[in-house]
């Protein structure tokens, strides 16, 4: 028969229970087995018996322990589980609890005559402690509600009674004393339930934090037990597999013997002593040996080394066979032992340490509902007390007489009457702080008109310009990739800010560690410009302008343009021109070139003044740009400083 070794209780199997048989394994020879691949030394130790002492279970010097020596492993006494209130189980008599215990063996036994009986229990208490952490985790936040509740009630209470010096007195006043009382009193018992609450989920969470620890236990213990057992049937498997292994060698050892005294004319031989094989095995085939080709009838050997042969593999054969026999009574002995003894009392410990869960949730529920109904019943009798001589609050409310409130407040008020002032009120002018009127009376350059910027300031180039082109000579002209390259733009747009509120204030040196944010800022103020450095009315003529081919009349229709810009734009215009000139000087550090600044510059100082410009007008703006830059001491007629 097939060996089949049993699963560990780790986890549970899916599907319905099924029941295996639980009594000691036969001793059979049968070749069915496959072969397992496990030392032979391995087994010995694991294999050995366990012995039962007692209650104890002692095992020989191993890798494994028995449930005994689990520390503090929880033996609960089901008939002792018995609670305080009697309307929660009732008093059974002596023949209730006996057959309260007999119902209890009864299903130990089911679950023991089940494969998945372990597993069975070990997964309802898993639920069993999510339930009972669920509610500890229901019950802590219902504390903490409550007493937030309770203490908010209280300390609005009396917050009203405190602040009542300023109310209304008479009837009203005594009557809101005791509404503010009763308050307090309702705060008072939900405070005192919230404690309850807080008891219950305490004893819950102990509960919870018991029976996952011993879940555990008898989990790591069952397992180990069930480990023993299944390394016994592997050492059992592979005593067998070698016993069938050793028996094929000897029976072919005999049948080759046999075979080859035939063909070299002896009689029949039968077996040493011991053998007891027929004529008819002889006539086995033995094609696993190559007995078919030809050329072995003249490789015979001598009958002496074949008595040899088949005696060495019989003896092999004897001492496999007491090999398995002797393992197979150790597994058997084991599993006995697990069967009979272990598992039956896994099974008990788990299916108590369920049923104390299960009663302990239960019995905390059963307490928390009966103090709800107690703390709703006292905020009842305190908000409507039974008694007739007591008022309830809303008796307290009617009792309110407000006519001869106001009759008493109206005779003690005439006695301080002041005189009425009618005149009228006079203005007050408001006094804004110096920074706020520094911020009002700044006067921003950024998005404003040049020739409007020139009549409020009265310079014809704008300071930011002048700041921003200062600076750059100054700290910037040998930069790679001037103007080319962008700065941070929150850095960029902290710049813009200082500059449009006083350029004058601002320290420019401060912005040199990366000259592109002043640049940038460079840029940005001319894109903000409302009408362009090349006014858009001048767009097209400049343009037309570009498209000549002929370079001299190019440059001069170019020129004759410059020259009719206003003077506020023709100064920027001379202004920025002479820095990206000086710029394209040095063009062997900065790699700068006067196209290359044209390529830049072009879309900035000019716009198109149609909503959808031609892609092609690009180039002729860069064009133009670059002719300024390159002609700029012709056009400007002016010796600039290299």
């Amino acid at each position: 028969m097939m060996l089949r070794p049993i699963s560990p209780p780790t986890t549970a199997s899916s599907g319905s229970l099924g029941s295996v048989k639980r009594g000691p394994r036969p001793y059979t020879a049968s070749r069915t087995v496959s072969r397992m691949s496990v030392r032979e030394e391995e087994y010995v130790d694991r294999a050995a018996p366990a012995v039962e002492d007692g209650r104890e279970y002692i095992n020989p010097p191993s890798r494994r322990m028995s449930a005994a020596h689990l520390p503090d492993l929880p033996h609960v006494d089901s008939e002792q589980r018995e609670f305080d209130n009697p309307s929660f189980h009732g008093t059974p008599d002596d023949g209730g609890a006996e057959a309260q215990g007999s119902n209890m063996d009864g299903v130990i036994q089911m679950l023991c005559d089940f494969e998945n009986g372990f597993h069975l229990l070990l997964d309802r208490i898993k639920e069993d402690i999510h339930s009972t952490k669920e509610a500890v985790s229901f019950l802590k936040k219902r504390a903490t509600i409550e007493e937030e509740y309770g203490k908010s009630m209280i300390k609005l209470a009396q917050g009203a009674t405190a602040g009542r010096s300023e109310g209304k007195e008479g009837s009203f006043g005594t009557a809101w004393g005791q509404f503010t009382k009763v308050h307090e009193q309702v705060g008072e018992i939900r405070v005192k339930f919230a404690e309850v609450i807080t008891e219950v989920s305490e004893e819950l969470a102990a509960l919870h934090k018991n029976t996952e620890r011993s879940r555990k236990q008898l989990k790591e213990a069952g397992h180990r037990h069930s480990k023993t057992v299944q390394e016994a049937e592997m050492a059992l498997e592979k005593a067998k597999t070698r016993y069938e292994a050793t028996s094929e060698d000897w029976e072919r050892a005999i049948l080759h013997r046999e075979q080859q005294l035939e063909r070299d004319g002896f009689s029949r031989y039968v077996g040493g002593a011991g053998s007891g094989l027929h004529k008819s095995m002889s006539n086995k085939s033995l094609s696993s040996k190559g007995l078919s080709n030809p050329m072995q009838r003249w490789k015979s050997q001598n009958p002496a080394k074949l008595q040899k042969n088949e005696d060495d593999a019989r003896v092999k054969a004897a001492i496999a066979n007491e090999a398995y026999k002797t393992q197979l009574q150790q597994t058997n002995t084991i599993r006995s032992a697990y069967f009979q003894n272990h598992l039956p009392r896994f099974i008990r410990l788990l299916k108590e340490t369920n049923d104390e869960c299960d009663q302990g949730l239960q019995y905390h529920l059963v307490k928390y509902a009966q103090e709800l109904e107690s703390s709703l019943m006292k905020e009842a009798t305190t908000l409507s007390p039974l008694e007739s001589e007591k008022p309830g609050i809303v008796k307290m409310v009617e009792n309110i007489n407000n006519e001869r409130d106001f009759e008493d407040y109206a005779a003690a008020y005439v006695q301080n009457t002041k005189q009425l002032l009618k005149s009228d009120h006079q203005y007050t002018p408001y006094s804004m702080s110096a920074e706020a009127s520094s911020i009002v009376q700044s006067k921003p350059s950024f998005g404003i008109d040049l020739v409007a910027l020139m009549e409020r300031d009265g310079v014809p180039v704008p300071a930011v310009v002048t700041k921003c082109i200062d600076c750059v000579e100054q700290y910037g002209m040998g930069v790679q990739g001037l103007y080319r390259m962008s700065g941070s733009t929150a850095q960029v747009q902290k710049l813009r800010m200082l500059l449009n509120k006083d350029p004058d204030t601002v320290r420019m040196e401060e912005w040199t560690s990366d000259i592109h944010i002043v640049t940038s800022a460079l840029k940005l103020y001319f894109r903000e410009l409302p009408d362009p450095l090349f006014p858009r009315a001048m767009y097209r003529q400049l343009i037309e302008a570009a498209k000549i081919e002929d370079d001299r009349l190019r440059l001069i229709n170019i020129h004759e343009l410059v020259n009719q810009l206003h003077d506020a734009n023709y100064a920027t215009l001379q202004a920025l021109s002479g820095h990206l000139w000086r710029v394209s000087l040095n063009e062997s550090q900065n790699r700068m070139t006067a196209a290359n600044l044209s390529i830049v510059w072009g879309p900035t100082v000019l716009d198109s003044p149609d909503p959808s410009p031609d892609p092609m007008e690009i180039k002729l703006q860069t064009r133009i740009l670059e002719i300024v830059i390159a002609n700029y001491e012709h056009i400007f007629d002016t010796d600039a400083d290299i």
